[in-house]
Formats: C-alpha cells, sequence, structure tokens
C-alpha cells in the first residue's frame, strides 16, 4: 500500500467505516469525501484506480487494525479466554451500533468477492491475517501447528457467522453461544496450563 498521507488515511478510514456499516454499492465518493472533511479533486489524485482501488486499500487497512487488536487481545492469555473475551465484545460493539457495526470485512466479501478479484483478494488477505493470529496463539499454548491452523478457521468461521445472524436477529445470543461453545472446545483442545493461571 502506498505511503499514508492524511488526507489518504481519513479517505480510507472514513471509506472503511461507511463500507462495514452499509456495504460497498452504497458508499459513493461524495460521502467518502464529505465525511473525511478531504477537498473534492483528492480521491482521483489518492486513488486513480477508483472506488475499487479505495475499497481495496481500506479493506486492507480495516484488516490490518483488525489483526492487531486480535493479537493484543491474543498476547498473554489462554486463546479460549481470548475468544470469549472476542465475541462479547463484539456482542456489545454490535449493539451500541444498532446492529450496523459487524466485521470490517465480511460486509465488503459477500457484496464483492465474487464480481471484483481485488476485493476478493483484499478480503481473503485480511482474514487469513486473522487466522495466522488465532493459530499462531494456539501453537504458543501447545497445540499441533496443523491443529491449531484447523482450529483457528473454525473459530473465525463460527464467530463471522455468528456476527451475520446477530446482525440479522438483532440479537447478541449467536455470539455469546458462540463464544461459550468456541471456548469449551479450546480448553478441550488446549488444557490450560500452570502458565495461563
Amino acid at each position: 500500500m502506498p505511503r499514508l498521507t492524511d488526507t489518504r488515511h481519513r479517505m480510507l478510514r472514513t471509506a472503511a467505516s461507511l463500507m462495514r456499516r452499509q456495504g460497498y454499492a452504497a458508499t459513493g465518493w461524495r460521502q467518502v469525501v464529505a465525511e473525511s472533511a478531504t477537498p473534492w479533486g483528492s480521491q482521483a489524485h489518492h486513488f486513480p484506480g477508483g472506488k475499487e482501488q479505495l475499497a481495496a486499500e481500506a479493506v486492507a487497512l480495516a484488516g490490518a487494525g483488525y489483526e492487531r487488536m486480535l493479537r493484543g487481545v491474543l498476547a498473554g492469555r489462554h486463546p479460549a479466554e481470548a475468544v470469549a473475551w472476542w465475541t462479547e465484545a463484539a456482542a456489545v460493539g454490535l449493539q451500541q451500533s444498532g446492529w450496523a457495526d459487524g466485521c470490517p470485512v465480511a460486509t465488503v466479501a459477500l457484496e464483492t468477492a465474487h464480481t471484483s478479484d481485488a476485493l476478493a483478494a483484499s478480503c481473503s488477505s485480511a482474514f487469513a491475517s486473522w487466522t495466522v493470529a488465532l493459530a499462531d496463539a494456539m501453537r504458543e499454548h501447545g497445540a499441533p501447528a496443523e491443529q491449531a491452523d484447523r482450529l483457528a478457521m473454525v473459530v473465525l468461521a463460527a464467530i463471522e457467522g455468528a456476527l451475520l445472524l446477530a446482525r440479522a436477529r438483532r440479537d447478541p445470543a449467536p455470539l455469546l453461544v458462540v463464544g461459550n461453545e468456541l471456548r469449551d472446545l479450546l480448553l478441550a483442545k488446549m488444557p490450560p496450563s500452570a502458565a495461563d493461571e
């Protein structure tokens, strides 16, 4: 990704937030420019590849931010406790946003992955980085590499599905149920050691 100027960064953060809430098609240039408080013409200067370039870079930025958050949550915690915390925090955040702010990548992926190679690649890369973060933490807590990779995919798929159900139902229950079940699964696969106490 090119070096971020303040204007460029504001536009990317704004686009990521808008697309998370309303999707790719509903997010227009005028809204991005207005809400990022940047001059008209910035879009052509910073994103000569058009809206697709803006969206792909916004997804990458949001994905990297989420990966940092996830690694921070996993640091110093058993993965089972980190995953339970993650689902509880997601449930609170989703409710507080009026059921609008789900996953920072899924809304774009569901809408565009079948039509845009660039957006599919950006979404896939973000999801892959989260899977690696989860698998790294599981290996640190004794899971063999192949098992850690499989469990990380199960965790991410379950949480993404729970986010979708919670948004559709306007009910945090799917996230809380999935969080508790994943916690039990991970504790069974990776019993805590003395270091986790």
